[in-house]
């Protein structure tokens, strides 16, 4: 029994390293300078602590913080918009039943059964002809749109678990259909509410197709696409800087992941009870 275990407990150690070890080097390249990154063995210590020279960098030269913003702005919009519109469908496709629920919940659902990518030829014309194209009014429509489907499909799931003596009982206290949504389906929904914020929040900040081919211009560009600029004939490869600009892109979904962890871990556990 020792035996398995000390087995076991080797087997993860080893896999938890190389599991770190990219992210190691990461973290070593963009401490470093260029002229360390290249006269250094990738895993040396840096001679000198250059990172806040490589922010400085980062943001003179590629105008990283601009696209920071146009990124938050995206990614808490669209999620929000997300969140409130599936909420308010999946409360309304359980509780109120319209008819044809099922095949309506079914129409909505069906835009994560296909590729993102057959999307985009539709998308850039239709943005080009109504004047949404390089926009961040579009930009936000298009993420929230995007982000509704699965959203519903969780708020649906995590619906149907509501008693329904908790219904009848607020209905009998004079609650109509909104105030039922509003005071007893919204705060109980706080952890589902979590994990969608999380998965569609992260998905929104880390997005680079969309973003490229639906803007054009620095004052609409989300980060990702400031990111890939650090490489290629266009940007350079000087590796410290894309390092340290990695890192800065990472922050946001980090701290998000801080703040709802606990909520978070909760809705996991919901969903996969439900299933």
């Amino acid at each position: 029994m020792v035996l398995k275990k000390s087995i076991l407990y080797i087997i993860i150690i080893i896999l938890i390293l190389i599991w770190l070890l990219p992210i190691w080097t990461s973290f070593l390249a963009a401490f470093k300078s260029p002229e360390d990154f290249i006269n250094q063995k990738f895993y040396e210590l840096p001679s000198e602590f250059s990172l806040i020279e490589n922010f400085k960098n980062v943001f003179s030269i590629y105008k990283l913080h601009r696209h920071f913003l146009n990124s938050i702005i995206y990614a808490v919009a669209g999620g929000t918009i997300a969140i409130i519109a599936a909420s308010l469908a999946g409360f309304s496709i359980i509780r109120l039943k319209p008819k044809f629920n099922f095949p309506l919940f079914l129409i909505i659902y069906s835009g994560t059964l296909f590729p993102f990518q057959i999307f985009l030829i539709p998308l850039y014309k239709m943005f080009n002809t109504i004047g949404l194209y390089d926009t961040r009014i579009g930009m936000i429509l298009f993420y929230s749109a995007i982000c509704i489907p699965f959203s519903l499909f969780v708020y649906r799931g995590f619906y149907t678990t509501i008693p329904r003596e908790i219904e009848e009982a607020a209905r009998l206290d004079g609650c109509n259909s909104f105030k039922l949504y509003l005071h007893i389906f919204v705060p109980q929904s706080i952890a589902p509410t979590a994990v969608i914020a999380l998965f569609q929040m992260t998905w929104i900040w880390n997005d680079l197709l969309f973003g490229m081919i639906l803007t054009r211009s620095r004052s609409t560009r989300p980060i990702m696409i400031a990111l890939a600029s650090m490489s290629g004939p266009s940007g350079g490869t000087i590796i410290p800087y894309a390092m340290a600009g990695a890192i800065f892109t990472s922050i946001p979904t980090i701290l998000l992941f801080i703040l709802l962890r606990k909520y978070f871990i909760q809705g996991m556990v919901l969903q996969i009870s439900n299933e």
